[in-house]
């Protein structure tokens, strides 16, 4: 089948993942910073809300994957799930920015509860069917690395054309928020939930109509009486496979570093470099390049190599890279001399650009090789149980894209706390020692992460001549 589908295609089918970057953004540092620095909802509460939601939502995803598997219906077994679930998905990610008509800690919590459980479970039920689409439709070892290159550049995409708006058109300086303080203007947040709200429906819609046509040459589940145990029985069964959990452990590990540094990433803006939004809008422009790059070459410049091999040696080094200007500064602080740009400077702005582009390339790189290797694991799994479980075993990637944006934020929310982030609007000078216990934080934990997850990835077997040979048995 993946000889009849167009490059065109695969552009329309993947634009689907711009809603999974737009879901990150929301649940990222802007809802942390909304929801603590403006309404004044504890952070210690936040985190709880959003860890129960996170709860509900590591349950739903292998059942709803499993659930796509065995679907049947006149649009199939995936689109039925994603038609049903787009504009429900839009309208819950405007109300988690809404403005609540009241702010007492209780009804913060609430609002914050149960908007997070909407708008994760209709992204359950629109992302894990729509990215099992992908490796139905493609199933060369090497074309499964453009497929997840191409989900990866537009849902960075995304999340990049959020990032911009929000900090050049809705976060405007007043006489009240001025300088870094802009940040805390509760006039933009409203604004950031209605353009999800548009942006979710057109990805969603495009994606999804895209694929429509090739519903009749897609795999069908059989004819089985439904039997809760067998079901059950079966969703262990494939997620026992072992490439499977190397992957998800890995990409779990590896998502949650990335949550936690997203998270923070705001909290950082504000009070350690001390930014305005006005300085830094151009950095979802500019990060955006690498991130392009990473999504066309990715590809071609893993052709003929080893995905496993590739992907640990991207990661491997942005262990370093990722962290490098946080600690350049904290060795500041410990040095007669300077070695790190002052805030307010142009050197700062561009050194800190320039290791976020290599940071963004390599890490971006990596997850589409990640991606890939889990569409692998499909055939892998069909050899083993006899039953094509791309749904299920896909949710893992959606989970994935919930750790970085739902665990992290979690962990965050109680570091916040821990720190003394528990102030509403503070001033720049009073945040100072807490946001550098954060940097001290961030600094040792990140690269642990990083390395916990290159570790796991050795152990993935997948290759190339292993997966051809897998294709060949099944077509006896």
């Amino acid at each position: 089948m993946s000889k009849n589908i167009s490059n065109i295609t695969l552009h329309l089918y993947s634009l689907g993942s711009g809603a999974v970057g737009v879901k990150n953004l929301l649940f990222g540092s802007w809802l942390l910073v909304y929801f603590n620095q403006i309404l004044g909802l504890e952070p210690l509460l936040a985190s709880y809300a959003l860890a129960v939601a996170l709860i509900f939502d590591a349950i739903s995803d292998p059942l709803v994957g499993a659930w796509s598997d065995r679907f049947k219906s006149v649009w199939g077994r995936r689109h039925p799930f994603i038609y049903f679930a787009i504009i429900p998905f839009g309208i819950s990610a405007y109300y988690l920015y809404s403005v609540p008509s009241d702010t007492s800690q209780t009804t913060l919590f609430i609002k914050l509860l149960v908007t997070s459980i909407l708008v994760r479970t209709f992204f359950t039920l629109y992302e894990t069917p729509r990215a099992a689409i992908g490796p139905e439709l493609i199933k060369d070892y090497e074309r499964r690395n453009t497929l997840s290159g191409y989900g990866m550049l537009y849902g960075n995409m995304g999340l990049g054309i959020m990032t911009y708006a929000m900090l050049a058109f809705f976060l405007i300086e007043t006489e009240e928020f001025t300088g870094s303080k802009a940040f805390l203007n509760p006039d933009a947040y409203p604004k950031l939930g209605i353009l999800a709200f548009f942006l979710i429906i057109i990805f969603g819609l495009v994606s999804s109509l895209s694929t429509h046509k090739y519903i009749p040459q897609m795999i069908e589940p059989k004819r089985n009486n439904f039997n809760f145990k067998n079901f059950f029985n079966e969703i262990l069964e494939s997620l026992s496979n072992r490439n499977w959990l190397v992957l998800f452990t890995a990409g779990t590990i590896l998502a949650l570093n990335i949550g936690i540094f997203s998270s923070l990433d705001y909290y950082f803006n504000i009070y350690f470099w001390q930014w305005t939004p006005e300085t830094i809008s151009l950095f979802p422009i500019i990060i955006g390049i690498p991130v392009v790059l990473a999504g066309f070459f990715s590809a071609p410049l893993a052709k003929g190599k080893s995905k496993k091999k590739f992907a640990i040696g991207l990661f491997s080094i942005n262990l370093i890279i990722e962290p490098m200007p946080i600690w350049l500064r904290l060795i500041d602080s410990y040095i007669p001399f300077q070695i790190f740009p002052s805030n307010g400077t142009d050197a700062l702005w561009w050194v800190i650009i320039t290791f976020l582009c290599i940071s963004y390339f390599l890490r971006t790189a990596g997850f589409i090789l990640v991606l890939s290797m889990i569409y692998d694991v499909v055939e892998d799994g069909q050899l083993s149980t006899g039953r094509r479980d791309e749904g299920l075993y896909l949710s893992a990637n959606g989970f994935i894209q919930k750790i970085i944006s739902g665990l992290g934020v979690v962990f965050v929310g109680f570091m916040l706390n821990f720190v003394g982030f528990d102030v509403k609007n503070p001033s720049i000078i009073e945040m100072q020692e807490p946001i550098y216990q954060l940097a001290y934080f961030q600094a040792i934990l990140a690269p642990v992460l990083s390395l916990g997850s290159i570790v796991c990835l050795f152990f993935y077997n997948i290759s190339k001549f292993s997966h051809e040979k897998t294709l060949k048995s099944l077509e006896r």
